[in-house]
């Protein structure tokens, strides 16, 4: 197993190339050398040969193909040390020959016709497979979606599917058949500029952007491109704008720590990674915060789904009380037995229930191997944990992290004081002996035929003794129990409501089994005292006992749900699962890879305006977060709500009818983190019903348009409703690109495409 583990890390090298990030070289600060590289591939080589056919039989059958070191191409030194030097650059070096090639304004006019350029040049640059299957795609989009808006959210899935060279060809196509489609040029766009082409976005960007100016998304947008040129000083401009407009952008943000660092300064480039990763968590910012050389923190991370008090119902278990009495003791005893009787037969369900999940685990696990190792051999990254886990690691750790050992040692306190309970217990059980010797001493001559036979009076000593036994021992034992079962409940509840994001869906259902297992143990493991009355008490009439039904748990419920439905591909994320379902008819996708192309972004649905407004990317004349807990009336009015309902403008779209009027109807949105494993984070924004009381933010901006949307932004804030058109949020989603920064090296094949006239 152990030469397995080997060839499985030498096949993950072998599969993503020498230049990658995180490699680390064997000589401090040195590139490996060429003769450095050769004697490692021989090793691995040597690794390989020495397989028994067992284990290659093993790895067959994971679908994990061997490969040969011999087919590995040798790279010089120089390219070694030059994959070395830009592994640590910040920002990419200036591409003067594409910057230059950057087409000229492009008019609405001849928009179409500069797409379609776009799309010949595509048709040579991009593999035969893509090219039919992405014709045969855009067919199917086009006979299956009502309009251009749903047909672009279908090649959005696409995207979203793990396809982003058959999405860009296919999106491309529909902006060259309605090239006034302002969604759709967005996130053509954006495909454009994160595989390699952000010398062809630009003019589509620039045309966008002056016809909606300050709009966050395009702002961005248009800094990435230029960030992936090496053009630093534009580039940041733009991220500026867009960061001044939407303070936590989570990829303006993002790029805007590389260009800081590249200036030398530190501190500012982790205030801007902090920024980030507020509203969108990924591994990758924490792993840049983690180089910068600051600890991400729970508070860095907004997390915005409660946790629920009690998820197993655990509270709502009951016991029998401790008798405290004689006369308690024998009723509550069948209790205690009735009780642990039901404990016994619940657990021995529950380890039926466990034994097959522990296969179910298993076989799952070993599935996930195996994606894992396939994945890795093509090039392409799975995530080895749940799309939350990440996040959920971060922000709820601190619910089980002992770090500072104060659950450790409340743990062994609260133990500590069970075992001194029953120690002082078995103390008083001594006393108890002693005095009831003394009784037994007391009345021995006392009994038989011709003597007083005093039953009442020795009943009365015998059971005065029993019940301060009882009183003070079960009261000690009570108490120390009902303290260390809160701790544990608690504990319990933690590590639950913990594992419902970290886990995969399999893991979780085994953990939960398991932490009702390990519940119904403590609470039936209590050892309360049980005294019966003496044989001298006449009357040993008892009430019977009750039956006992035991409390069923409660099945905890995932509070962070989202549902993504693109057409073509829907998304269902549930806490520690997310279900994707291809429904393209019998289209079949090309192999999945992603590479070095794919660099990552965010995904937003936005409701669409439906009502009298020009609509721009992301922006419906106005957005409005409503990340509150919302009280409505009987008439669905705002009745109240913690902390305040904020609207917002994206900017430039709809300032001719103001932002949103007083009773607009907000929905909700959407905003889907993307990363190289797929999905990173999900942000959701509730729904609310606007009322007075709104806070909208004054754009800082000196622009003539600035006034205008201060104008509008002040009624709102004053809650008078006097604007002229309410803006009406419908349920059409809307969908947009917001781009990712690129490599620092290139980022694929279309960087060479060049368009000098259409």
């Amino acid at each position: 197993m152990k030469k397995i583990a080997f060839i499985g890390i030498a096949i993950l090298i072998y599969s993503g190339g020498f230049a990658q990030p995180g490699k680390k070289p064997q000589k401090k600060d040195m590139p490996p050398t060429q003769k450095e590289m050769q004697d490692m591939m021989k090793e691995m080589q040597k690794e390989l040969d020495g397989m028994s056919p067992e284990d290659k039989k093993m790895l067959d059958s994971m679908g994990v193909k061997l490969p040969s070191m011999k087919d590995i191409p040798n790279v010089s030194d120089k390219q070694l040390a030059d994959a070395r030097k830009d592994e640590g650059r910040p920002v990419p070096k200036r591409d003067a020959a594409r910057i230059a090639s950057v087409p000229k304004a492009v008019a609405d006019s001849k928009m179409g016709a500069y797409i379609i350029a776009i799309q010949n040049k595509l048709g040579s640059a991009l593999k035969p497979a893509v090219i039919t299957a992405g014709n045969e795609m855009y067919e199917y989009i086009r006979s299956n979606s009502k309009n251009n808006d749903e047909a672009g959210n279908m090649a959005i899935g696409l995207w979203l599917a793990g396809q982003p060279e058959v999405a860009l060809y296919v999106l491309g196509k529909l902006c060259a058949t309605d090239a006034a489609n302002t969604d759709n040029l967005n996130n053509y766009s954006a495909m454009l500029s994160m595989q390699g082409a952000q010398h062809l976005a630009i003019p589509i960007l620039n045309n966008l952007n002056a016809k909606y100016p300050k709009n966050s998304t395009l702002l961005n947008n248009l800094g990435q491109a230029w960030f992936g040129l090496g053009e630093i000083g534009k580039a940041e401009k733009y991220l500026d704008s867009a960061i001044r407009i939407y303070a936590y952008h989570p990829q303006a943000n993002l790029t805007k720590s590389f260009i800081e660092e590249s200036k030398g300064n530190k501190q500012g480039a982790i205030n801007a990674v902090k920024r980030s990763i507020v509203k969108a968590y990924s591994m990758e910012k924490e792993n840049r915060l983690n180089k910068l050389g600051y600890q991400l923190t729970s508070e860095n991370v907004s997390w915005d789904r409660p946790m629920p008090q009690d998820p197993l119902g655990l509270e709502k278990f009951k016991w029998p009380a401790y008798p405290l009495s004689v006369a308690e003791s024998k009723i509550l005893e069948a209790e205690w037995d009735a009780f642990k009787e039901k404990c016994r037969e619940e657990i021995d369900v529950l380890k039926t229930q466990e034994a097959s999940l522990q296969t179910r685990v298993e076989e799952s696990n070993s599935v996930r191997t195996k994606k894992l190792l396939q994945a890795g051999q093509k090039g392409s990254i799975v995530s080895p944990m749940p799309s939350l886990a990440y996040k959920a690691i971060v922000k709820l750790s601190k619910l089980i992290d002992d770090k500072d050992g104060h659950m450790a040692f409340s743990y062994q306190k609260k133990t500590q004081s069970v075992f001194d309970a029953h120690a002082e217990a078995e103390k008083l059980e001594d006393i108890l002996d002693h005095q009831l010797q003394t009784v037994q001493e007391n009345y021995k001559d006392k009994f038989g035929e011709g003597k007083s036979n005093p039953f009442d009076a020795a009943c009365a000593d015998d059971t005065k003794a029993k019940n301060g036994f009882l009183s003070s021992s079960n009261t000690l034992m009570r108490d120390a129990f009902n303290d260390y079962l809160g701790f544990m409940r608690r504990k319990i509840t933690n590590e639950t409501y913990y594992n419902q994001y970290t886990m995969w869906p399999e893991n979780f259902e085994l953990a939960k089994v398991q932490a009702k297992i390990a519940w119904l143990s403590l609470i039936s493991g209590q050892h309360p005292k049980f005294k019966d009355k003496s044989s001298w008490c006449q009357d040993h009439t008892n009430a019977e006992a009750k039956s006992f039904k035991l409390t069923n748990f409660d099945d905890i419920a995932c509070q962070y749900k989202s549902n993504l439905d693109l057409g073509c591909v829907k998304m269902e994320t549930n806490c520690g699962q997310t279900t994707t379902t291809y429904g393209c008819g019998a289209i079949s996708f090309v192999e999945r890879e992603l590479g070095q192309n794919y660099i990552g972004g965010t995904l937003k649905l936005s409701p669409k305006v439906t009502a009298g407004v020009s609509a721009g990317p992301l922006s419906a004349g106005g957005y409005i977060g409503a990340n509150n807990n919302i009280e409505l009336d009987e008439n669905n009015n705002v009745k109240d709500w913690d902390g305040k309902i904020t609207a917002g403008i994206e900017g430039g779209v709809g300032v001719n009818t103001g932002p949103v009027k007083i009773g607009a109807t907000a929905g909700g949105s959407l905003e889907v983190e993307l990363g190289n494993t797929g999905i990173s984070d999900i942000n959701i924004v509730t729904t609310g019903k606007i009322g007075a009381g709104i806070e909208a933010p004054n754009s800082d901006g000196d622009q003539k348009i600035d006034e205008q949307i201060n104008k509008g932004i002040g009624y709102v804030n004053k809650g008078i409703g006097k604007l002229d058109t309410s803006v009406e949020i419908g349920v059409e989603s809307r969908t947009s690109l917001i781009s990712g920064h690129g490599a620092l090296n290139g980022t694929g094949k279309l960087e060479g495409i060049m368009i000098t006239e259409w």
